[in-house]
């Protein structure tokens, strides 16, 4: 049921292990579902975006995607007056990251209960579009008609991924893709305007680029800078209407959207989430919310992971035996899982594929 371990090295990602970390506290980030209007509504007057160059296992060899800079997310809040922090918190030798900005300038890359790592892109992420990708053929519309879902997505990029290709379609393409991370100011900052650059470099932004002879080149392997327009945000929200596609944003924890999930009765062709194993004692949650979103037809969910967290305990091995675990079984969220990446084995994923019906 369950697909993981896929490992690759690239530069300029975050490698890191996550530092060893106080114990858990109680969760701060309510839950919330973020309406497109109002991400729209969060978006700043420019976005600085770079390319980020994806290495693939197909004959293609990479593929690149334009990602907001992080230091134009900070830039954005203290633009906002994020900055202007109590003359006590800047007494404190180690402020407490209490907002978005506290997550950038904070010394860890995890603040249990606060903050999960979200504005920063980690390595699985990209073995998880590696992997992807080579669900994919470029002769037929691969993703069209799915449900698709990405726990603890972060800056996004296999869904940012995944869009880049709906976008490209011709024709009504009716996929649903459902984000949840921990942060909604993650969501907000980094996560929405990477979906917009998606959009925007690729042919469904053609004829609004068409109107301003000053848009940046469609070309997400050139630094630039975006203009944030109402013209802009209007031709977003009429391409994803034209093309089927469906956009929904979650913030908070893990257990109160598996709740949501099961109340609206909410299921998913595709689960993907990568590095959210790192902490044994949130393992249950992210299972059950997994077992939440699936179908009961055929499915796939893969869980892009390293073998293990330094500092942390949690790794692949946790997670199968949590997977595995009298608790689990009891609760009927046991599950099986298999490798179907990883350091030594690249091979493109045909049995996936056919298992999720799409067209060769």
């Amino acid at each position: 049921m369950f697909n993981f371990d896929f490992e690759i090295e690239d530069d300029g990602v975050n490698r890191l292990e996550p530092e060893a970390t106080p114990p858990q506290i109680p969760n701060t980030e309510p839950f919330a579902e973020l309406s497109l209007s109002q991400l729209l509504d969060s978006l700043p007057p420019l976005i600085t975006y770079s390319p980020l160059s994806i290495p693939l296992s197909s004959s293609r060899k990479n593929v690149t995607l334009a990602r907001r800079d992080l230091f134009d997310a900070r830039f954005q809040l203290i633009s906002e007056g994020e900055g202007d922090e109590p003359a006590a918190e800047k007494q404190r030798e180690t402020p407490t990251p209490v907002s978005a900005l506290g997550f950038l300038d904070a010394p860890s890359d995890l603040v249990p209960g606060i903050y999960e790592g979200g504005l920063k892109t980690w390595e699985c992420s990209l073995d998880l579009v590696g992997y992807l990708d080579g669900l994919r053929d470029p002769n037929s519309s691969y993703f069209s008609g799915k449900r698709i879902l990405e726990v603890g997505c972060g800056t996004g990029i296999p869904s940012v991924y995944l869009l880049s290709c709906l976008f490209s379609e011709n024709s009504t393409v009716n996929a649903h893709l459902v984000l949840q991370d921990y942060n909604a100011s993650v969501l907000e900052l980094i996560t929405f305007p990477n979906i917009i650059l998606a959009w925007y470099m690729s042919p469904a932004s053609t004829e609004y680029r068409a109107t301003d002879a000053e848009c940046p080149p469609a070309d997400p392997t050139i630094p630039g800078e975006l203009t944030i327009t109402p013209s802009l945000k209007s031709a977003f929200t009429a391409s994803v209407t034209r093309l089927g596609i469906s956009l929904a944003f979650f913030s908070g924890s893990w257990e109160s959207l598996a709740t949501h999930l099961g109340s609206v009765g909410a299921k998913h062709d595709i689960a993907l989430t990568s590095e959210t194993i790192y902490r044994t004692e949130a393992l249950p949650a992210l299972i059950q919310l997994l077992r939440q979103a699936y179908t009961a037809t055929p499915s796939l969910c893969l869980v892009a992971a390293k073998v293990l967290y330094f500092g942390v305990g949690g790794g692949v091995s946790e997670f199968l035996r949590t997977l595995q675990s009298k608790t689990m079984v009891e609760r009927g969220l046991s599950g099986t899982a298999e490798t179907v990446w990883g350091a030594e084995s690249r091979s493109r994923p045909e049995n996936h594929a056919d298992r999720l019906g799409l067209k060769r």
